[in-house]
């Protein structure tokens, strides 16, 4: 829903709540909430009050690009304007060819018992745990929303864009912003600004764009953070401060690997092998995919790439 518009040197700026949105990244921080301190409190409490639907919510989140597979693809402009139950039937009325065709940008097609674990999922989380969350959520996002107006009426907008996020950097002709790698948007290309706030995203900050629209959300914080570093990082750093597994890495670099092949290069027993692939699958820089009596591993190179980000992101 749009909360209210105004316009500077030629770029329309919408101030926007989008409930779908909100509901989808709750549910990326529900399945990763080692990574998500602001709101560990929430997490705990769903988790608690709702364990089932919590498990499937994370076996599904390789499934949907930790469920935001939907707010990260073209379709997303004709859902954005839409109600979470509006959007739960559109999206149940699409029959598998119309949901493969959608999610093309995606990279991947889905069988119809995939495509129904993951809206089934939706549905649940959103009659059990967000429908309410939502109706607490509603007033106050949208008075923060026009506060987000007011400021950026009376410095400017691209000025409003210098405070949104600290790795979002604003240039005389450019946005830029500091990821695995940098996105790097151009003033004159952007017609249309979405500019919405949410109560999850913290710690990271949302840019997508599409044609000649961007949708920029803004992080604010709902919960004190646990002082503390996210567990997943913590993982992720033990997993690689070790050098046999620092060469089974840059093994799995190289090609795919099973565990008899690493025991072989590594002359090592497939036992240790097998421990030091647990530590890494832990840490998410390994998949496994069974090839006939054999499982095979192959590196997750963008979690290594995700590193400096994740870093700066966390001790920033």
């Amino acid at each position: 829903m749009i909360i209210d518009k105004i316009e500077e040197n030629g770029i329309e700026v919408m101030f926007s709540y989008f409930p779908a949105w909100e509901m989808f990244f709750s549910m990326h921080v529900l399945a990763q909430p080692d990574h998500h301190m602001g709101r560990r409190k929430w997490s705990q409490a769903v988790e608690k009050k709702n364990p089932r639907l919590t498990e499937e919510i994370r076996d599904l989140q390789d499934l949907t690009g930790g469920w935001t597979l939907l707010i990260d693809i073209p379709a997303w402009d004709t859902f954005r304007q839409m109600e979470i139950p509006e959007l739960l039937v559109c999206l149940r009325r699409k029959n598998i060819y119309e949901w493969n065709e959608m999610l093309l940008p995606f990279g991947r097609k889905m069988d119809i018992r995939e495509r129904d674990r993951i809206l089934d999922a939706a549905r649940e989380y959103y009659q059990l745990v967000f429908g309410r969350e939502e109706m607490l959520l509603r007033p106050y996002i949208r008075r923060i929303l026009k506060e987000e107006r007011e400021y950026c009426a009376g410095k400017g907008l691209w000025n409003w864009c210098c405070r949104i996020h600290p790795r979002l950097v604003v240039g005389e002709d450019y946005l830029t912003y500091l990821k695995n790698r940098e996105y790097t948007f151009r003033k004159k290309e952007i017609q249309r600004i979405y500019a919405s706030v949410s109560t999850f995203v913290v710690p990271h900050l949302w840019l997508y764009k599409e044609g000649q629209a961007l949708d920029i959300v803004k992080g604010i914080q709902v919960e004190q953070p646990e002082d503390g570093i996210p567990e997943d990082m913590v993982r992720l750093f033990k997993a690689l401060a070790n050098p046999t597994r620092l060469k089974v890495v840059k093994l799995l670099l190289k090609d795919v690997h099973t565990i008899q092949e690493l025991s072989g290069y590594l002359s090592i027993s497939e036992a240790g092998v097998f421990k030091h692939l647990k530590a890494l699958d832990d840490a998410g820089l390994v998949k496994k995919k069974r090839r006939g009596a054999y499982v095979e591993y192959h590196f997750q190179t963008e979690i290594i790439d995700f590193i400096p980000y994740t870093f700066y992101e966390i001790m920033g």
